[in-house]
């Protein structure tokens, strides 16, 4: 009988405990503001991601997509890094981006985010293409 005694406290410890998570993992995922700093952030997918905390550097490589809604860019590319310090994306090989329906497709395309300007850089014999949308 006391060894009963001793696991029921453990037992209200552990569901407590338990509870307290669900409530936390609740808040995280369904707070409207967590909502809202979604729709703001930049997405960054890959088959490999690396981020140095020290330099503020993510590399990604292998199918990269890039998504950020703010700013209305979706970018496709083989390789990028952003630079958080910067606020800069480096993006390689064959890369497209749609901004605003207008496309840039090149081998090399650097987006410096606060300024909202693009360069775009061909190592091939092809030119860097770009379509705008003349109808906005």
């Amino acid at each position: 009988m006391s060894n009963l005694q001793m696991r029921a406290p453990i037992f209200r410890l552990r569901v407590n405990l338990v509870c307290i998570i669900l409530l936390g993992l609740g808040a995280i995922f369904f707070n409207p503001i967590q909502a809202q700093d979604q729709r703001r952030s930049l997405t960054l997918r890959a088959d490999v991601q690396k981020a140095n905390a020290k330099t503020g550097i993510v590399t990604a490589a292998g199918n990269v997509q890039i998504l950020y809604p703010q700013h209305k860019l979706k970018a496709t590319a083989a390789k990028a890094q952003y630079f958080s310090r910067e606020r800069r994306i480096l993006m390689e090989g064959d890369v497209l981006i749609e901004h605003e329906g207008n496309n840039i497709q090149a081998d090399k395309i650097t987006y410096v985010i606060d300024e909202g300007r693009f360069e775009a850089e061909t190592e091939s014999s092809e030119a860097v293409e770009t379509n705008v949308n003349l109808s906005q």
